[in-house]
């Protein structure tokens, strides 16, 4: 029983884990384990697992009491294991409390491990790697005493043994004196379960003198295979073979045609690794360098070559032959810069297979982590052919999606990846890195310069605005490098919408003012004549990015992937037909834009889709010629437009609409469009939602300049900011100015000239539902909020957008945003107002009012809290229902006139609460059209007489 378990010890003192599960796991630490077939073997046959956040954290170090765990588990099941117990310290430095505690006396009790001289067990102490392969090979039966591993020179002879069967293969950099990694400890135990198991000829022991000498069987032997499965494929009896016997080895070839392993364990797949390649190039090869390259004493005049996995023509690799792997008459354009050549040799065939894998380029167009297998879906930039380099395959659908810790990547992430065509599917994704700055000079289809560094041009290489030539020096840009540091995607610098404006009108040097100007509608709708450094009469009716210095001059660039429906000219300032066609004229009168719907048509034949990052500035020119930009944010904000007006019968196509538009890489998906819908079918779009958080109104501010406003802190769509509400609001608006008791939300709001709010409407029915009430609960489930109730499971469930809006407001007006639903937290008090998208039925904002001391906000120093308000009116009498109300409680309710959107308080009346509820009546003499607010606490009624 002590051999085996000295056996174990040696194996999983390799790991410093507390788990055990069988199987191989994706780890989302991956991308940085560098012994990964042995990490997953390893792991796969269940003496380890990842650590509860799913990474393997492959360079931490050993320690002792956790490799005490997994002995335990190991020998024990974890299920047993987990019940072990200490009652007293096994050692002074481990006391019954320590975690291990249990373990560790467990396997001292064993005789398994043993402590230091002076009673301590060092639990936290590390393995150098000297130490590990000395407790390998006596898992393998090597004998100290005999094999000299002990005394002053003890690491010589461990070492000398240990790389001699090949326990430190695939380590080159292997230090015996440092501590062990994780993933270190995986590879050498990993060549420990291949390698061959020894013992002695019978060996005798004899006391002389009080010390133990050994007298016989002083030379190793490799163990006979005997009754065991060879499931290593090799001589004798490996240690796989005795301590795994489900653990099989089987040689094959990979999806890229590469000689390979595969492991297996208990019928189930672990995985299948390519073997180390003899030699690797990164460009078309002479096939006599390869000869010399591997050292060959007699060609190979067949040597087989693969392309993607699929078999490509035969070459000779011969001495002295200039030939290349490609070339006109085989393989033709198949290697090029960036290709990877694995060239493998079977020296005792003397065969020689070559294999070409390239890379490509593609950005992670979507994720999908709610199912048993997350994946990415990849949407390739490069353009990926069959081995006759000019047949087109299309990597979609299933095809696009590769298995993964999807934690690793973002959508829009610029990612290479490999290709199997004979497995016809992805094989790899990893996250590209890249270079930003200005580019200096390019070269056709070789190579460009970049901040001062030259990079050549890998064989796949994409251009997010279509071609090479689009590029411009002196303009900045992102480039994207491929494993072995070229470029193989190249992307201009990152703007964002709010960098984009379109070009009205231009003028040169040359012209009767004598400067560069250019005249721009800005992203915000503003419009701008600005001076310019250069000449752009180039750039007119077309989209660009813009630069301004430190002295307001303007630099200008054409933004890449610009589009136009029909031929958009522009129609001059002096132009009278500007009040019926607008600045625009020449469009396709099959426009239709709806916002209920990503898809935009923009003329027969041709769809383009709008997203929640989409901006659009429309433009509408009323009959005096005067044009005015309305600015809208995602698809379903903006409003719809069509050329043919649905409201009359027949409809008749008579109206142009002119659109000029930008779009995302190579995609449909439209980033910025300037659209000009004069005379078109318009209707309101969702305009920025605008909060006012009533807790933070200030009393009435009259300005130097006589404007009276009062000043909120606000949430504009996204935005927290502060608003100025004008205090006399425009007819019609539903805003309540100078309102310090209920929290506001409201939409397409209007400012004037000075910046103040001066109307705005309710939340359209048709686009939100408005949810309200008191109590905010945290439930189970990624995206879901209970609302409503005393208690979460009273409450009603609502799923949460993706990417929903959602603020905290505290007691005194303080906005903070909302990372995410999960930092929610439950409050049956909290009052909230919810805005539910009709068209997916989630939450697309909430706000979330906090409490003070218990009380609701907006309670007062009453300490009022209600749960609900109601009135009416009739012959000089007020009926105010008050729900939530205690008994004996006075509650102060308020009527006031809502006079242009001002409050004009009109009487306060004292009610005493009845139990739960308490209708009263108030002597208010209220005038026919005219509208109220009846308060009290944070609850409010509004009463139109």
């Amino acid at each position: 029983m002590k051999k085996f378990l000295s056996l174990v010890l040696a194996l999983v003192m390799t790991m410093s884990l507390v788990t055990v599960s069988a199987g191989a796991k994706d780890f989302s630490d991956d991308g940085s384990i560098t012994y990964k077939e042995a990490v997953d073997v390893i792991s796969g046959i269940g003496v380890v697992d990842g650590y509860s956040g799913g990474d393997f954290k492959p360079t931490e170090v050993l320690t002792r009491g956790a490799a005490a765990k997994i002995i335990c588990n190991l020998i024990l099941g974890p299920t047993t294991a987990s019940y072990l117990s200490a009652d007293t310290a096994p050692f002074k430095d481990v006391p019954v409390t320590n975690v291990f505690a249990g373990y560790i006396t467990y396997c001292s009790q064993q005789g398994i491990i043993n402590g230091y001289a002076d009673g301590t067990f060092r639990p936290t102490a590390t393995l150098s790697g000297n130490a590990f392969m000395k407790m390998l090979l006596g898992a393998l039966g090597y004998d100290s005493a005999i094999e000299g591993y002990t005394g002053a020179n003890w690491t010589v002879a461990v070492i000398k043994q240990a790389a001699g069967i090949g326990l430190d293969d695939g380590n080159d950099e292997f230090v015996g004196s440092k501590a062990v990694t994780r993933e270190e400890a995986a590879l050498y135990a990993f060549n420990m379960l291949q390698a061959t198991m020894v013992e002695y000829d019978a060996k005798t022991s004899v006391d002389i003198n009080g010390a133990t000498v050994t007298i016989a069987g002083d030379k190793a032997k490799e163990v006979a295979q005997g009754s065991y499965d060879n499931n290593m494929h090799k001589p004798n009896l490996q240690f796989a073979e005795r301590y795994f016997d489900k653990l099989d080895k089987t040689e094959t070839t990979d999806d890229f045609a590469r000689p390979a392993t595969k492991w297996t364990f208990k019928g189930d797949k672990i995985g299948t690794y390519a073997d180390a390649a003899d030699v690797t190039y990164t460009s078309n090869v002479k096939l006599g360098d390869i000869y010399s390259d591997l050292d060959m004493s007699e060609k190979d005049k067949n040597a087989e070559v693969y392309y993607n996995g699929v078999e490509a023509d035969d070459v000779a690799v011969s001495k002295g032959n200039t030939v290349k792997v490609s070339s006109s008459s085989a393989n033709n354009k198949l290697v090029a810069d960036g290709s990877t050549v694995e060239v493998f040799y079977d020296e005792d065939n003397n065969d020689v297979t070559i294999c070409i894998i390239d890379t490509y380029v593609g950005t992670i167009s979507s994720k999908e982590e709610k199912v048993s297998d997350p994946y990415v879906v990849v949407n390739s930039e490069s353009l990926v052919t069959e081995k006759d380099a000019s047949t087109s395959v299309s990597i979609s659908g299933s095809k696009a999606r590769f298995e993964t810790n999807t934690d690793n990547f973002e959508e829009d992430d610029v990612v290479l990846f490999t290709y199997s065509q004979s497995a016809d599917e992805i094989k790899s994704v990893v996250k590209a890195e890249s270079v930003e700055g200005t580019l200096d000079k390019y070269t056709l289809g070789k190579n460009l310069t970049l901040a001062d560094t030259e990079y050549k041009y890998s064989k796949n290489i994409a251009f997010s605005f279509g071609s090479e030539t689009s590029m411009t020096t002196k303009s900045d840009y992102v480039i994207y490098l491929d494993t072995n540091g070229m470029v193989i995607y190249v992307d201009e610098q990152e703007f964002d919408a709010s960098q984009y404006a379109y070009v009205l009108y231009t003028q040169s040097s040359n012209s009767r003012f004598g400067k560069d100007q250019v005249q721009l509608v800005m992203s915000d709708g503003s419009v701008k004549t600005v001076d310019t450094d250069d000449d752009y009469t180039s750039l007119e009716g077309t989209i660009v990015y813009y630069r301004a210095d430190d002295k307001g001059e303007y630099a200008l660039r054409q933004a890449a992937n610009v589009h136009k429906n029909g031929n958009p000219t522009i129609t001059t300032t002096a132009d009278a037909s500007i009040a019926t066609n607008g600045v625009l004229s020449g469009g396709a009168n099959t426009f239709e834009m709806k916002n209920t719907r990503a898809a935009i048509t923009t003329k027969t034949g041709t769809t383009v889709y709008g997203n929640s990052e989409t901006v659009f500035v429309v433009a509408e020119s009323d009959a005096r010629g005067k044009t005015d930009y309305s600015v809208y944010k995602g698809i379903k904000n903006a409003p719809t437009i069509m050329s043919d007006d649905p409201t009359t019968s027949p409809t008749v196509e008579t109206k142009a609409v002119e659109m000029v538009y930008t779009t995302s890489g190579s995609s449909d998906v439209v980033t910025f469009a300037f659209i000009d819908a004069t005379g078109a079918y318009v209707t309101n779009g969702k305009r920025d939602v605008v909060f006012l958080a009533a807790e933070s109104a200030t009393k009435m501010i009259t300005d130097g300049d006589n404007n009276q406003y009062y000043l909120y802190n606000a949430v504009v769509d996204d935005e927290i900011t502060t608003v100025k509400v004008k205090a006399a609001q425009d007819a019609g608006s539903v805003v309540v100015a100078g309102n310090d008791t209920v929290n506001q939300v409201v939409t397409n709001a209007d400012y004037n000239n000075k910046g103040l709010l001066t109307s705005a409407d309710a939340i359209s029915t048709s686009d939100y539902t408005t949810l309200t009430g008191t109590g905010v609960w945290k439930l189970s489930g990624s995206y879901s909020i209970g609302l409503g109730g005393t208690t979460a499971s009273a409450s009603v469930r609502y799923t949460v957008a993706s990417d929903a809006k959602m603020y905290y407001i505290d007691t005194d007006g303080v906005i903070t945003k909302i990372d995410d639903v999960k930092n929610i937290s439950s409050d049956s008090t909290a009052t909230y107002i919810g805005l539910l998208d009709v068209t997916d039925g989630d939450i697309a904002y909430l706000f979330i009012q906090e409490v003070d001391n218990g009380k609701q906000e907006g309670a007062g120093s009453s300490g009022v809290v209600l749960s609900g308000i109601s009135a009416s009116y009739s012959s000089g009498t007020v009926t105010v229902t008050l729900t939530g109300t205690n008994a004996g409680q006075v509650y102060p309710v308020t009527i006031s006139l809502v006079n242009g959107g001002t409050l004009v308080k009109l009487t306060t009346a004292n009610v005493t609460g009845a139990a739960t509820t308490t209708t009263a009546t108030i002597s208010a003499a209220l005038s026919v059209g005219s509208t109220y607010m009846v308060t009290c606490g944070d609850q409010s009624f509004v009463l139109g007489v």
